[in-house]
C-alpha cells in the first residue's frame, strides 16, 4: 500500500471523472487496499480503461499576455487522477524491475 501513497501525487486538478487526489488521500486503509487490488488486477490483465484516457482541455492565459489574442493560451489536458496514480505505480514497478 505504500507505493499507493508514494503513487498519488500531491496536487493537481481534478478530470473528467471528477476524481481528485485530495479524495485518495483521505481514503481509509481498507479502501486503499481494495483500489491497490484493482490496479493489480488491472496490471495482470495488461487493462487500461478507456475512460482513463479521456481528458478535459481547457485554454490557459499566458502571464501577461493579450486575451483577445488566440496564441496567447496554452492548453492544458485535465486527466483522471486515477488514471495518473495508476500509470505512476507502472513507471514505479517497472523501475524497479529494470533497475532505474
Amino acid at each position: 500500500m505504500g507505493e499507493l501513497k508514494v503513487a498519488a501525487k500531491k496536487q493537481s486538478a481534478p478530470g473528467p471523472d471528477k476524481i481528485h487526489y485530495e479524495m485518495l488521500r483521505h481514503l481509509s486503509p481498507e479502501s486503499l487496499c481494495h483500489l491497490l487490488t484493482f490496479f493489480n488486477h488491472l496490471w495482470k490483465q495488461a487493462a487500461f480503461p478507456q475512460c482513463w484516457k479521456c481528458a478535459h482541455v481547457i485554454p490557459l492565459l499566458k502571464h501577461g499576455k493579450d486575451p483577445s489574442i488566440p496564441s496567447s493560451y496554452r492548453p492544458i489536458a485535465l486527466t483522471s487522477c486515477l488514471g495518473k496514480t495508476y500509470e505512476r505505480l507502472i513507471n514505479r514497478r517497472l523501475l524497479l524491475f529494470f533497475g532505474g
